[in-house]
């Protein structure tokens, strides 16, 4: 790390740009999307993808290997980050930043914690792709050389949310490119988690977790130009380069599901959710919410913001009911109407408890219809949307005392799983 002015100067416009290009979403300033889904009938909605064999999966994965390297390039940027910013400072200069200090000593206390858990997983991601690379007969990209530019916790703090960010948008711009669905499923479940990162930081840094309904993507060439402003070795950015000749993404094969049964899916969730905030925060006021036992260790400025946090939510809930329903009508379909439910709470401390069950549910059912949907442009906002489902749960993780990020990759869980949760609020359908 230097302190040299050129050094600064990086730092600054390296924070400004990430913080414009990583933040950057499809929405408008009240959170809820500017384009949405709608209008993205580029399918008639009966392509979806099969399972494919074990034989088939050796003849797809290896076009995969230039989407994992790069994948993996990012990875060794984030890893290398922590591992070198979490020796540099202590425990106590962390929790002493200066972007901290709004907080109680409980927060500030958990966030060196959290972020090695952070750097744990980075760690975690570079091994698994790099190993996934080796086993597809790929060379994995080696880690190069970096210069940070922070000098500060609190700056330190701020790149940490940069990079998690643009991590978010580079696995959602390069999430459709994937071939083979198990090489999906598992960058799908390291996106999220990207974006649970991402949510945590953002807070850390007096921002919203979760600024826009559905999270942009950013292309190859964009997401480099920043992370570039980082790296002091050479990068080649044909070692990323797809190719014309690739074979068709495995979720663009043809089986019983289609993209309008998917969509619908999804929908039965969303519909769920709307209605659990809608109906939840109209029954608690600000007050009883910020007071809700659950929150009684986190210090008051916190738990007078989480009413509105709340409903930031609930309007990203809202957006995603709209966009779906809209989506499945440009494809030809009838979307699905929302029920009668019963969420079963009576405070506010159980109001929040499910309300961090159906989110953490959200993430998995996203993760695990990923590779079932097949037009492009409807599979590239339901990552979007994947991946703010992923930051509502990592704060509502908090809220309920869990970590905002429990596993370095997070698990699906299957469409017939997902229907029995919803089943248990469902009184009328």
């Amino acid at each position: 790390m230097t302190s040299d002015d050129t050094s600064r100067r990086r730092f600054i416009a390296a924070a400004a740009a990430l913080g414009a290009t990583g933040l950057a979403g499809c929405s408008s300033g009240d959170g809820t999307p500017t384009e949405g889904m709608s209008g993205m009938n580029g399918s008639d909605g009966t392509d979806a993808t099969a399972t494919p064999t074990e034989e088939g999966m050796a003849s797809m994965a290896a076009p995969d290997v230039p989407v994992l390297n790069y994948a993996l390039t990012l990875e060794h940027l984030e890893n290398a980050f922590y591992r070198e910013g979490l020796a540099e400072f202590s425990d106590d200069e962390i929790a002493g930043a200066e972007t901290l200090s709004r907080f109680g000593d409980r927060v500030r206390r958990e966030v060196p914690e959290y972020l090695r858990t952070v750097g744990a997983h980075e760690q975690a991601h570079v091994d698994a792709i790099a190993a996934t690379v080796e086993d597809l007969g790929g060379t994995p990209i080696e880690e190069g050389e970096y210069e940070f530019g922070y000098e500060t916790p609190s700056e330190f703090l701020a790149v940490a949310r940069a990079l998690e960010n643009t991590g978010v948008a580079a696995y959602a711009g390069a999430a459709p490119k994937v071939v083979n669905n198990d090489v999906l499923a598992a960058a799908a479940g390291i996106h999220s988690v990207e974006a649970r990162h991402a949510a945590f930081l953002n807070l850390v840094n007096d921002a919203s977790p979760y600024p826009n309904a559905v999270d942009e993507a950013q292309s190859v060439s964009e997401v480099l130009e920043v992370a570039g402003e980082f790296v002091t070795s050479e990068v080649d950015p044909s070692a990323y380069e797809t190719g014309e000749d690739r074979p068709e993404q495995a979720r663009k094969a043809d089986n019983d599901t289609s993209d309008v049964d998917v969509l619908n899916y999804a929908l039965t969730l969303e519909h769920l959710e709307n209605a659990f905030y809608r109906d939840g925060l109209a029954g608690f006021t600000d007050e009883e919410v910020a007071n809700a036992d659950v929150l009684a260790s986190l210090d008051a400025s916190v738990r007078e913001a989480v009413p509105d946090h709340l409903r930031t939510v609930g309007a990203h809930e809202r957006a995603h009911v709209d966009a779906i329903t809209a989506t499945v009508q440009d494809l030809g379909g009838t979307p699905v109407e929302e029920a009668t439910y019963d969420f079963g709470y009576e405070t506010p401390s159980e109001f929040l408890g499910v309300a961090r069950a159906l989110e953490n549910t959200g993430v998995a059912a996203y993760k695990g219809a990923a590779p079932t949907v097949s037009a492009d442009a409807v599979f590239s906002a339901a990552i979007g949307i994947h991946s703010v489902e992923a930051r509502h749960a990592a704060f509502l993780n908090e809220l309920n005392e869990g970590s905002p990020f429990p596993d370095g990759v997070d698990e699906p869980m299957s469409m017939s799983e997902v229907r029995e949760v919803a089943a248990g609020f469902i009184v009328e359908e």
